[in-house]
């Protein structure tokens, strides 16, 4: 079946084609109860379509002229079906059971009616029933008193509320369902009034319905809001008038039915329509039909305007005129044309659709129409496009990187290796299966256990991030040490489903720091040597030399030996001490620093005192400013002072004098050192504070140092926190600023040459 909301024709027209059918139901069905009260079987028979007709008549009355203005039975062709002394209660029930049928012969033919059409047919039957109590009442005036009981028992026997008011408005009449809904005896109700039984809001719609039907002369149908069992419910009532002497109204008599869950069923149903409509003008789709012509009958949806049209702009226009350069939207015409049902992709005015085709056929086979739906899938296939875009980055990416990427399934086992394992598992051709068990058994048997845990800890953890350094097998025998990295990737209960890592071959640089290693083991043995066995003998040449100096009958040539001994000592001596701080800031371990609070003014005067002496025939400035106070090492600042006086004077000409400036600031002193001469290479500047790195002196036998010292001096200014800077060229010089905080912040770096020279502001 095909519900649908609105009928192809008249409902009178279905029931007219039906009723022979309805006939024989409503005979079966009012056979199956027939009892006490219930009209007989040839009575009945006989009448059968003359029932059905009425009602259909009477539906066809209605639905061409609404506001009905006869009375009840005075054009009904099935009137005389109940003739005089026929039991009314049997006609309500059969009535009833019309009804019944009715609406089932409308379920099985697929038609979900509105609430209109509901209305109508309700309508329909009621006024039927309520011609009958209408005749009977006029016929039975007379012995009203003497049949009231009667009356009362025929209608208890109906299912909705029967009840009759006078001009008054007082109840004179109610059946049983009345007093069901109500709650109240007919005692109680007989006799009052609707402002006396109900609340007054109630009563007032009530009243005013009343009345509408006594002025008029008219029935009246509407629906009316009833408390009830602790909840509203709503009643379609039909209220007509009962016509006295003369044709003047002198009662009213209503028909009331609950139809609180049909209207309900009703509002749901328009809710689920309203929520369908406002998901399909959501949805980027577009509703399409075209005649057998494939000219445009219908076009909406919001990927209307994907495409940058209108609606308009579609109707009536062939899709083959529209569209001649298009070959895909001609070839989809011809299949629909050909009545071939399918989905296809198409490209639209730069927008991209999914199309679904549906022809629809009549009894010959004949194409008449071709319905479908068009959904947007632009953003779709861009997100295709990226992300081939992106699968082509990382294959590319896997190639160019020297990590074997895989994506394990932790549920199958299964490993999906980038194109790199082979080669750098060196996998002969007839390899096994690279799964987890391949690789569980490929890991050093010593490794295997720990990695094994490690990892299983991870995944049940609930953690997301795996690392571990093993031995791995390759396809040749030999042992490589892999790196591996590993993601965890969850649903979204937590529950691990794959781990995404890349394994990286760390083999030759294992190797390679296991030979530093050993290298660096030796140089501090070296060093250790060196800085013991030297530092004794120099110490005693020194002290000897020293000695021999204080005695008075040395001659002028036994003196100069002894001083270029002693000279020279005490350069092998400085010589050692760079060694040993160099050796030291390569290991990691930092220049040990003593702060102590000093006068940098007046440390900056001692060291150049001492330089005067070794260099008297060299001109050295001072000038100061400033506090010069601080909390700094006085032996390495010295080191650092006499490193870059001496740098300053091996690389400027002796007639130029060598400035050193101290100046205190709030909460810094900086430190100055400059001299004119050659400037340093511009290429040698990036480098300069390397070890082992120096520019060329002026003066060949001053070249015998080890070119360590702006190395060292770097690592002292660093170790106290401070900066040092430099520049150099033909017009100003070379100048060496050093600024060094106040307080030491002690910074032991390990590694040589960590910071390069900072550029000149």
């Amino acid at each position: 079946m095909n519900p649908c909301s609105t009928l192809p024709g008249p409902l009178s027209d279905l029931l007219t084609a039906r009723r022979e059918d309805i006939a024989r139901r409503w005979e079966a069905r009012a056979g199956t109860v027939r009892g006490n009260g219930l009209l007989g079987r040839q009575e009945r028979a006989s009448g059968s379509l003359e029932w059905v007709d009425a009602v259909v008549d009477l539906l066809r009355l209605l639905s061409a002229v609404p506001q009905w203005d006869e009375a009840p039975g005075t054009s009904l062709r099935g009137a005389r079906v109940h003739p005089v002394g026929s039991d009314i209660a049997a006609v309500v029930r059969e009535y009833g059971l019309l009804r019944d049928v009715l609406f089932e012969v409308l379920e099985e033919s697929g038609w979900v009616l509105d609430v209109a059409q509901v209305r109508a047919l309700n309508r329909a039957v009621d006024v039927c029933i309520a011609d009958a109590v209408a005749r009977h009442a006029q016929m039975r005036e007379r012995t009203l008193r003497a049949t009231e009981a009667q009356m009362q028992d025929i209608l208890d026997h109906a299912p909705a509320a029967i009840y009759v008011k006078d001009e008054l408005g007082r109840y004179v009449f109610v059946n049983r369902a009345h007093e069901d809904v109500t709650g109240m005896t007919r005692e109680e109700v007989i006799g009052r009034t609707d402002l006396d039984l109900y609340p007054r809001e109630m009563a007032e719609v009530f009243v005013i319905n009343d009345r509408r039907v006594l002025l008029s002369g008219q029935p009246l149908e509407s629906d009316e809001r009833v408390w009830w069992k602790g909840e509203w419910h709503i009643y379609q009532s039909l209220k007509f008038p009962l016509l006295g002497d003369g044709g003047h109204a002198r009662a009213v008599c209503g028909i009331s039915s609950d139809v609180t869950q049909a209207r309900g069923v009703q509002r749901e149903r328009d809710e689920a329509r309203e929520r369908l409509r406002r998901i399909i003008t959501a949805l980027p789709v577009v509703l399409w039909t075209t005649d057998a012509e494939s000219r445009v009958t219908l076009v909406e949806g919001r990927g209307v305007r994907a495409m940058g049209k209108q609606p308009t702009d579609f109707l009536g226009r062939d899709l083959r005129e529209m569209y001649p350069n298009h070959p895909h939207i001609l070839e989809t015409t011809r299949r629909a044309l050909a009545g071939e049902s399918f989905s296809t992709e198409l490209e639209l005015e730069g927008a991209w659709f999914m199309v679904y085709v549906s022809p629809q056929v009549d009894a010959t086979g004949r194409v008449v129409s071709v319905s479908g739906v068009s959904l947007d899938i632009t953003e779709r296939r861009r997100a295709e496009e990226v992300l081939r875009q992106s699968e082509m980055r990382y294959r590319l990416a896997t190639l160019a990187t020297r990590d074997v990427i895989y994506d394990w399934e932790l549920a199958t086992g299964h490993i999906e290796w980038s194109e790199l394992a082979t080669r750098q598992f060196r996998m002969p051709v007839d390899a096994p299966a690279m799964d987890i068990d391949w690789w569980t058994r490929s890991i050093h048997p010593e490794d295997r256990e720990r990695v094994g845990l490690e990892m299983e800890r991870i995944i049940s953890s609930g953690e997301r991030q795996w690392h571990d350094e093993y031995r791995f097998r390759r396809g040749d025998g030999t042992w490589a040490v892999i790196e591996d990295r590993g993601h965890v990737v969850c649903d979204p209960t937590g529950k691990a489903l794959r781990m995404v890592g890349a394994m990286h071959d760390v083999t030759e640089r294992r190797a390679a720091e296991e030979e530093a290693r050993r290298r660096a083991e030796f140089e501090q043995l070296l060093i250790g040597i060196v800085g013991h066995d030297l530092r004794n003998p120099l110490s005693a040449i020194t002290m000897a030399s020293t000695t021999l100096l204080r005695r008075e009958y040395l001659d002028e040539r036994q003196r100069k030996v002894i001083d270029r001994i002693l000279s020279s000592a005490e350069r092998a001596t400085r010589m050692l001490r760079d060694v040993l701080d160099f050796t030291q800031a390569r290991l990691g371990g930092g220049i040990p620093m003593q702060p102590q609070p000093l006068d940098l003014h007046e440390l900056t005067r001692q060291v150049l005192d001492e330089v005067r002496l070794a260099h008297p025939e060299r001109s050295l400035e001072f000038e100061f400013s400033g506090d010069g106070a601080g909390l700094w090492d006085p032996d390495r600042l010295a080191q650092v002072l006499t490193n870059l006086v001496n740098n300053a004077l091996s690389y400027s000409p002796n007639e130029c004098p060598v400035l050193v400036r101290t100046h205190g600031t709030h909460d810094a002193v900086t430190l100055s050192v400059h001299n004119m001469g050659v400037p340093i290479p511009a290429e040698l500047l990036p480098r300069l504070f390397e070890p082992m790195k120096r520019a060329e002196r002026r003066d060949p036998k001053d070249g015998r140092g080890l070119g360590l010292g702006l190395f060292i001096v770097k690592h002292i200014v660093d170790a106290h926190g401070g900066r040092l800077r430099v520049r150099s060229d033909e017009q100003e010089g070379t100048l060496f600023v050093v600024r060094l905080p106040r307080r030491l912040k002690v910074q032991a770096l390990g590694i040589p040459g960590a910071r390069g020279p900072d550029s000149w502001p």
